[in-house]
């Protein structure tokens, strides 16, 4: 049997993000990982042709420039690069007219103004009303443990911003939506923001508060040059830079627990690890506490919070292309931007359409109303692809279980329902014939599930984004501390606040508290 001061559950980015912290605290730290490839979602593969890269699980990465762990584990130093495309997102319309959402506000005004006057200056307004409260108020909070509801009215009833905000989080996105903007396709462009990398429906109530995070843009959406897998090589080569462990193809199958207390773990291979201080768990809770933890060592109340804590409600179709050349939209004869769009939305053009795609989703149905959130990475990024060519995603919102057959039936309508893709986006962009197209390939919720045994019902987030499953209430109240009813066991993955997504805040706080708990020196506030 080995022994190390911590041991880490799960290899992907927020495992390796606290293993770093700990390591450089003077912890001997162990990060086990059931995959041979460290990261989780954080996957570039070459699914198509040889030299092609597809970020498969994770693409848009929107925290980058205020999460903490990226300056303090100086990742650029090993080799994690961003870029900001200029025109961040925008919507092809099949009346041949376009909307782009800018780096800079004064051209995401001017590309609104051409449909709506209004909603140009309520953007404005908007943006420029609460970027300061975001970036003073709300992204420290998104990095810090949550407080009790509580606490968080007192502090933000102390400002106009704040009680608005306050406000806002008793409605929609889609109510805060109408309340301040008219427009249909602007709203919708608006909401595109909101489902990938967030996991918010515009339905969901309490959430309305994302609209102005979204409309101040303290968060950028950015592309990891060479793709998403080399931040998570990035982190795995700092954390082995100061004397961190990794396994691959170790299985954790059991936390060892003796007298109410964490002493380390088993593996699917019958190898032992002894923690002499610590066990820190990134997988998801259920697989937490029912599998590796054991219903017998739970009392009866948390057993059943557990079991209930909801899964995503949708998962994703992926579609990856090999291109020629890269998709031309018609509708850059009216807004040449659209081209260059890092997020693309296409098919998702009004509230409705949302409303239309969420209801098939949630009846288990295939969807037929299609609405994507598109990227053509290599515009951005050439060195993903050989040198002239491209290529493309397409993240269709569908359901993880399909009513007529189940999550099984995914592998039946794979192939079809990746060419009923590709023609919807077709319709908007000509160009993409089969000719441009030199290989596609899909991957479905069955596929991820299959591939990301952390990633069940192909759900991405590791749990709903919903009013009772946030904040103080993520994933528990009991744990929303990032401590168990286990001693010596902490949780630090992306069912803890503030949610899924490459943001790296639940390995962060994780990392906080442990330090507090045990004395360690938190050498990043030095």
């Amino acid at each position: 049997m080995q022994d190390y001061d911590a041991i880490i559950i799960g290899g992907g980015h927020n495992g390796l993000i606290l293993g770093n912290y700990l390591v450089k605290a003077g912890l001997k730290t162990l990060i086990l990982e059931r995959r041979l490839e460290i990261g989780g979602g954080l996957s570039t593969e070459e699914i198509t042709i040889p030299g092609f890269l597809h970020n498969l699980h994770s693409h848009f990465h929107d925290t980058i420039n205020v999460m903490p762990p990226f300056r303090d584990l100086e990742l650029e130093k090993f080799n994690a690069r961003y870029h900001r495309p200029p025109v961040q997102a925008g919507i092809a319309l099949k009346n041949g007219k376009a909307i782009t959402m800018h780096a800079d506000l004064d051209n995401t005004c001017a590309s609104i103004a051409r449909v709506s006057r209004k909603d140009a200056k309520a953007y404005r307004e908007m943006a420029e009303n609460y970027r300061e409260f975001m970036e003073a108020v709300v992204v420290p909070a998104l990095f810090t443990q949550p407080q009790p509801p509580a606490g968080q009215v007192s502090i933000l009833q102390a400002s106009p911003e704040g009680l608005d905000f306050l406000r806002m989080g008793r409605l929609s996105p889609k109510d805060v939506l109408d309340e301040y903007f008219e427009n249909e396709h602007v709203k919708a462009l608006i909401l595109h923001q909101l489902p990938v990398p967030r996991g918010i429906v515009p339905d969901y109530h309490g959430l309305g508060t994302v609209i102005p995070l979204t409309v101040s843009q303290v968060e950028h959406s950015q592309l990891c040059i060479g793709g998403s897998h080399v931040l998570a090589h990035a982190l795995w080569r700092a954390f082995f830079a100061n004397g961190g462990m990794a396994l691959g193809f170790h299985h954790v199958t059991k936390i060892r627990i003796e007298n109410g207390e964490a002493k380390g773990v088993e593996t699917l291979g019958g190898e032992r690890f002894i923690a002499r201080r610590l066990v820190a768990s990134a997988v998801d809770l259920k697989q937490t506490f029912l599998d590796l933890v054991g219903e017998e060592n739970l009392e009866e109340g948390l057993l059943k919070k557990i079991k209930n804590f909801k899964f995503d409600e949708f998962s994703l179709f992926g579609v990856h292309l090999a291109l020629n050349e890269p998709p031309a939209h018609t509708s850059a004869k009216f807004d040449p931007d659209i081209n260059m769009a890092f997020k693309l939305n296409i098919g998702l053009e009004t509230p409705e359409d949302y409303h239309l795609l969420w209801s098939e989703i949630r009846n288990g149905q295939l969807p037929e109303h299609l609405g994507f959130f598109c990227s053509v990475p290599t515009l951005f990024d050439p060195t993903q692809a050989p040198k002239g060519k491209h290529t493309a995603l397409i993240w269709q919102p569908v359901p993880y279980g399909l009513k007529d057959g189940g999550p099984e039936k995914w592998d039946e309508v794979k192939m079809q329902y990746m060419d009923k893709c590709i023609g919807k986006w077709r319709e908007y962009a000509p160009n993409l014939t089969e000719d441009n197209i030199l290989m596609k390939a899909a991957l479905t919720p069955l596929d991820i599930e299959r591939k990301l045994y952390n990633m069940k019902f192909g759900g991405v987030f590791m749990g709903r984004l919903v009013q009772g499953q946030l904040e103080y209430f993520r994933p528990l109240p009991e744990l929303s501390q990032f401590r168990t009813p286990i001693k010596n066991l902490y949780l630090c993955g992306s069912c803890c606040h503030p949610g899924g997504g490459i943001i790296g805040a639940p390995g962060f706080i994780a990392a906080n508290i442990i330090a507090e708990d045990y004395g360690l020196n938190k050498w990043w506030e030095s």
